[in-house]
């Protein structure tokens, strides 16, 4: 028998689902687990942003170019956002911090690619996917770029990249405040995506593809005036002194967005069991954790902000008379007492630390110092 011409008409889906399956699933998951096992290996959800972001553009946008079906798109997105979270839970990668705020993003990521790709299979049915295939490419490749070496594409290049929109706002929500700070970003792929399935709809007339290219560039233009926090990045090293970018306490006051997301942790602390340790030095040093773990993740602008808020939880929290001399103690020895409290800082909604004691202690003892010289 012979085998079908490489233009037969089901060559092309096949050739498709196996691209779906190799954008969404494989690279995404290779690319976590050679992250989770790397010799000096990176905590997962200091790269879950871009690693899922990629995920849910492949699934989303070549399911339903292939599919032409907005929905098997969408649930298709939703179940790759979903099985890698599961994933990097089990290499190691905590409770999330923020659930709500993780499952709104990976929502509405997953609405704005499957729509898209509902387009390119509407406007070409047998070739939209390989434009979609060298889409994906093109954004992962870009994704890669700005997390490995930051600052080497412009900003304005940047807020062009629907999928660095998603990135972004599932990066805040897996170790920042929340997506509050990156609603420019949701907000673009939510409206992208609402004119891409209206442009779908009106396909038949002449314009629809101007509206999709004219609400991409408006909301291009609000992600550019209104950028979301920066990526975080793992900063591990033992650090010899309080300075510069370590151990950082802000001089300004935070914006709205930061403040409503410090004020929401003062709110948590409160039922925080390590606050409460009957052992005042371990109090203390539980305490110092809600500042020395964003700390380690560069998670600003909220890492500069808390200190002040750990501050005033130790000025609330232990005797005056002994709280220069318990941070004075740990200080010199941050190797002493315990740090498992770090591994429940989800409950105050900011991301916990796992592995290696050595960078967490060390960054505690610089934020003792600094709090028992004022």
């Amino acid at each position: 028998m012979r085998s079908p011409a490489p233009n037969h008409p089901l060559s092309w889906p096949v050739q498709a689902w196996l691209s779906f399956i190799l954008a969404a699933i494989f690279a995404p998951g290779l690319v976590m687990l050679l992250v989770a096992n790397a010799p000096a290996p990176v905590p997962v959800a200091l790269v879950g942003g871009p690693i899922l972001a990629v995920a849910l553009l492949g699934a989303g946008v070549l399911a339903a170019a292939v599919s032409r079906r907005f929905w098997i798109g969408f649930a298709l997105a939703l179940l790759a956002g979903v099985g890698l979270i599961q994933f990097a839970r089990a290499l190691g990668m905590p409770p999330l911090p923020h659930p709500f705020s993780t499952g709104m993003a990976v929502i509405v990521s997953s609405f704005g690619f499957a729509a898209m790709g509902a387009l390119l299979g509407r406007a070409a049915p047998a070739t939209g996917w390989r434009t979609a295939a060298f889409a994906i490419a093109a954004m992962a490749a870009i994704l890669a770029i700005a997390a490995a070496w930051p600052g080497t594409l412009p900003d304005v290049l940047l807020a062009l990249v629907p999928a660095h929109w998603a990135s972004v706002a599932i990066q805040t929500a897996l170790t920042g405040t929340g997506t509050r700070l990156a609603s420019s970003a949701l907000f673009a792929l939510g409206g992208t995506g609402a004119a891409a399935l209206l442009a779908r709809w009106l396909w038949s007339r002449k314009w629809p593809l101007w509206l999709v290219v004219a609400a991409w560039l408006a909301l291009s233009a609000l992600v550019w005036q209104r950028p979301a926090p920066p990526m975080p990045k793992a900063d591990l090293a033992i650090a010899p002194a309080p300075s510069g970018p370590i151990a950082p306490i802000a001089a300004a006051p935070p914006d709205a967005a930061t403040q409503s997301a410090i004020d929401r942790v003062q709110r948590q602390i409160a039922e925080w069991p390590a606050v409460s340790d009957p052992d005042l030095a371990q109090r203390a040093r539980n305490l110092l954790l809600i500042a020395a773990v964003p700390d380690l993740y560069d998670t600003e602008p909220l890492q500069s902000h808390l200190p002040a808020l750990v501050a005033a939880e130790l000025e609330a929290r232990l005797p005056a008379d002994q709280r220069a001399a318990i941070l004075a103690a740990i200080a010199a020895d941050p190797s002493a007492g315990s740090v498992a409290a770090r591994e429940t800082l989800p409950k105050l909604g900011l991301p916990a630390n796992v592995g290696d004691e050595a960078p967490v202690r060390n960054r505690m003892g610089l934020y003792a110092a600094r709090f028992a010289a004022e």
